[in-house]
Parts: structure tokens; sequence; C-alpha cells
């Protein structure tokens, strides 16, 4: 068989089983071509006036309040509306966002439409390292605008479709507190003795009013701390679905082709041709497997390791000292573990890191650089063990207000700031690569 005759043999018979196929996989939707759907009537939506972002979402109180708190302050580019708890890397990083903006006499608006809770409209939640954490997704379409409050000019605008919205808060969780595996342990109201009156008052809030005498607490304990926020887009499932199906059809294609082009019987090389795309596909898939289960098994090796933590020495290592005064926003997101090394005293990681910058340069168009870094970055590989006497403690409470002690930067209580000298669970880098 000469290769044109191959050629169009092997695009027909690769075309008839990709459509048997993509008939089994792929869900047709044809939704977006209603009215509703398309981008002026998605436009209307989202610049409908509200009184708050969420307003009208249908959302958990919860929920709608803790994303409300990070973008009321960025649609009015007003530090004093940011929540009091934060975690530091991320206030600095806001902080630095709302003062450029200001600077450049901007706001920064981001209107949510169509808005799907994912969870069964509530928080996904789980704990590690001694923290609570809970994460909201919500899952609609986005509108973000750099405008400037004054004239109402519009600088840039960035429409996603098919947007998520993540927020990502925690908090400590007491050592007398935790007994047993749970997910939950401040949920319900906590009862606590008034210090006036003595009396016993259910604690729920920052500032709670004794019904008895008047006296007012105030607690920050069992308040969230907001860790991280972000907006991006991602793949439809069907897209997806229909990306793998090329490549597979491509395979298919090229070995059916060979066969046809090699093999004088028609018949043999389609079988040929078959079975062998069948097995680089099947190898393709056992050799992603076998890396992506490798990277899974990393993480176990670390002792009390946590992504977020990681995440958050990274970003302050890395954006310690920002030179560049256009820089108004920054962003690690993916990290990906490539070698552990433990010795007795020390566990040294090598992580890929995916960084994302946005610019908003003194008279020009904002705009965002992407890239990625491999880094290497050590820490104690006990981070619960004094550097004094070799000895362990195991969650140790402030001496102070009795919180589980995490140091910030001046290795202080996050609560209190009751000086305590507990560092070795920080991650430091000690080398960047491109």
């Amino acid at each position: 068989m000469d290769i044109w005759e191959a050629f169009m043999l092997a695009a027909a018979f690769t075309a008839s089983c990709a459509g048997f196929v993509g008939k089994k996989i792929i869900e047709i939707d044809l939704s977006g071509i209603l009215p509703k759907n398309w981008k002026r009537a998605k436009r209307k939506r989202l610049l409908a006036e509200r009184s708050t972002p969420l307003q009208g979402a249908g959302l958990h109180n919860d929920i709608k309040k803790s994303f409300e708190q990070v973008l009321l302050p960025l649609g009015k580019a007003d530090e004093k509306l940011l929540p009091a708890r934060m975690d530091k890397t991320f206030r600095r990083n806001t902080e630095r966002q709302l003062e450029l903006l200001k600077q450049r006499k901007l706001c920064r608006e981001i209107r949510l439409a169509d808005v799907v809770p994912l969870t069964k409209n509530d928080f996904k939640r789980w704990n590690d390292d001694g923290r609570e954490w809970r994460e909201s997704i919500l899952q609609c379409c986005a509108l973000e605008r750099l405008v400037s409050p004054e004239s109402g000019k519009l600088v840039q605008e960035i429409y996603r479709k098919n947007a998520y919205a993540r927020l990502l808060q925690s908090r400590h969780i007491r050592n007398s507190d935790r007994i047993g595996k749970r997910k939950n342990y401040y949920d319900n109201r906590i009862k606590v003795i008034c210090p006036s009156c003595g009396a016993e008052v259910e604690l729920d809030s920052q500032q709670t009013v004794c019904p008895y005498c008047g006296g007012v607490m105030h607690s920050d304990f069992y308040d969230w701390q907001t860790e991280a926020f972000e907006i991006y887009e991602e793949m439809g499932k069907n897209l997806q679905k229909t990306l793998y199906l090329l490549a597979s059809s491509l395979v298919l294609f090229v070995c059916v082709f060979l066969c046809l082009w090699l093999i004088p019987d028609t018949q043999v090389s389609l079988a040929a041709g078959f079975g062998a795309a069948i097995l680089v596909l099947a190898f393709i898939i056992i050799t992603i497997s076998c890396k992506t289960t490798k990277q899974e098994k990393l993480p176990e090796e670390i002792v009390r390791y946590s992504e977020n933590y990681l995440r958050s020495c990274i970003n302050e290592a890395l954006y310690q000292k920002v030179s560049d005064a256009a820089l108004m926003e920054y962003s690690v997101g993916t990290i990906i573990l490539k070698k552990v090394v433990n010795t007795k005293k020390t566990t040294q990681i090598t992580a890929r890191v995916y960084i994302s910058e946005t610019y908003i340069p003194e008279g020009k168009k904002p705009y965002t650089k992407k890239y990625k870094r491999t880094l290497t970055l050590q820490r104690a590989r006990y981070p619960e063990r004094r550097k004094s006497d070799g000895s362990f403690f195991t969650e140790k409470d402030c001496p102070s207000c009795g919180g589980n002690f995490i140091p910030d930067e001046n290795h202080c209580c996050s609560f209190c700031g009751y000086s305590l000298q507990v560092s070795n669970a920080k991650w430091t880098v000690q080398t960047a690569g491109k």
C-alpha cells in the first residue's frame, strides 16, 4: 500500500474509533447556546448593582461573609476594611496591592455571578500541623476590573466564563482540645466563665456580652484566619476528555498508518496498528501513574508536613523584599515535590513551584507573568525538638494565652506576642533555580 492510501485509510479508521469512543465518554451540552448563557447576558448579571459583592448568591452566611471580607477591601482599595485575622504573608501581599492601587488611583473590582458553591454550600474541612483548615470554592463566571473610582475609566477587564473563586482559612487547635481525630473542633459554641460575675456564658464570636452582668469578653482564638484568596479559570471536564481523546487518536493514527504502510495485508496491518496503539497508550498511562504515585508518597516522608505552611514560607522567602515598584500581586500556586532527603537532624526537599506575578507599570497596561522555579528548602526534621537540650515537646501551649504556639516572624506567639524561641519548623530556601 502506498503512503497516500495508508494515510487516508488510517485517518478513516482513527475517525471511526474516535467517534465511537467520543459518544460514550463526552456529554453534549447545548446550554451554552441559550440566550441567558451568552456573554452579553452574563455581563449584564455581573454588572448589576448590589449592596454587597455576593448579595443574592444564595450562599451560606459564613461563606458569604468570609469572601466579602476580601472582596470589599479590593473593590474600594481601602486597607481599613481588611479582616483582623489574616496570615502575615497574605496580609503583606494584600496591603502592598492596596497601596499600589491607591498610588495608581484605581480599585480592583471582582464581580461574581451564577455562583454555585461546591461541597454542598459548606466548607471543606481538615486539620494538620496543629491547625484546623477550611476551604470554600465557588464555581461562577467572574469579571475582574481595574477602574478609576473618580473618573470611572476602565483600565483593564478580565472576563472568565468558567471561573472558580477559592478562599482558604485556618485557626489553631489547643493541645487540650485535640482529643481523637476530628475535622471540626470549635464549630459548637464554647462555654466560658465570665470574669466579672462568674456565670457560664456561651462564647461564639470575637466579642460576647454577658447576659447577666453586661461584662464584655474578647477572644479571637476561635476566629478564622484568612490564608489565601484567588480567582482562576479551569478547563471543563468535557474539554479535558476531548483533549485526551485527541491525544489517544493521534497515537492510534500514527501506529495504524505505519502498519498499513509497512505491512501488505490490510486486515493484519489494522489489527497490528490497533494493538500497537493499545500497548503505547498503556505504557504512557503506567509511566505517568507511577510518577504520580511516587510524588504523592513524598509528603509521607516529611514529619508534620503542611503544604499550606510550605507555601507561606516560600512566599515569605521570595517576596521578603520586593524591589519592583510596579509589582501589585504575587502568589505561589502548585507545589510539586521532586525529592526528599532526611538526615538525623534536617529534612531537605526539592520542589517545583509555579509562580504568578501581576504588574501595574506607571502609565502602561497591567500584565501578568507566570513562570516556574525549582527550589531547594530545608528545616529541622523534627520541628518540635528543642535545640538546647534535644528534648521533645509536642504541641506546646503558649504559657501566656494558652494557644497552640506557632511563632511569628519575631519568634513570638501569633496570638499574644509572648516570646518563646521555637523557629526550627520554618522552611528556609537553600538554592533557587529557574
